[in-house]
């Protein structure tokens, strides 16, 4: 009686795993509908979320069996898997399209707010190159040209011859 008590808590245990392995299949597949990038590159993104998968069954069959790996713990993992996609599934989905929503709703306003800051800071640069221009090059010569109009002589008046 003692070995089932023990092999339905380690029963258990794995279920808890295969709950893991669905809300981090739901994190893909969210990640999946709200990333383009994502969704060309999904071949290396399955590749890579079998990987962490395997890790986890590794770990989860490590943790409560010490690797002694009996058919039930395959069971349990697609018990717990199924309990989750057919429960709260939905939910988490749901939640997880709203936070990263949020996210990139939030960096994309970060990013507006930066482009913007960066375009008024290029426009006070170039403005105040172009003043400090003017002022190196357009005062001194209105300067000159004020200059050599006011050293002028005056215009000397001929004397007209009457009668002719």
């Amino acid at each position: 009686m003692n070995y089932f008590i023990q092999d339905l808590n380690v029963f258990y245990a794995t279920i808890y795993g295969g709950i893991v392995i669905g809300i981090l299949f739901d994190i893909n597949r969210s990640l999946k509908n709200n990333f383009k990038f994502i969704r060309k590159l999904s071949f290396i993104f399955d590749i890579l979320f079998w990987l962490i998968i395997t890790a986890i069954i590794f770990i989860v069959v490590n943790t409560v069996s010490k690797f002694q790996l009996r058919y039930y713990h395959f069971v349990a993992l697609v018990v717990g898997f199924v309990l989750y996609y057919n429960t709260i599934s939905k939910f988490i989905l749901k939640f997880n399209n709203m936070v990263i929503n949020f996210i990139k709703s939030l960096i994309k306003k970060i990013i507006l707010t930066l482009v913007a800051i960066l375009e008024n800071l290029y426009y006070v640069i170039v403005y105040t190159i172009h003043f400090l221009f003017d002022i190196i090059f357009y005062i001194p010569n209105i300067i000159f040209t004020i200059k050599k109009n006011t050293s002028r002589r005056p215009l000397v008046k001929k004397k007209m011859k009457k009668g002719v």
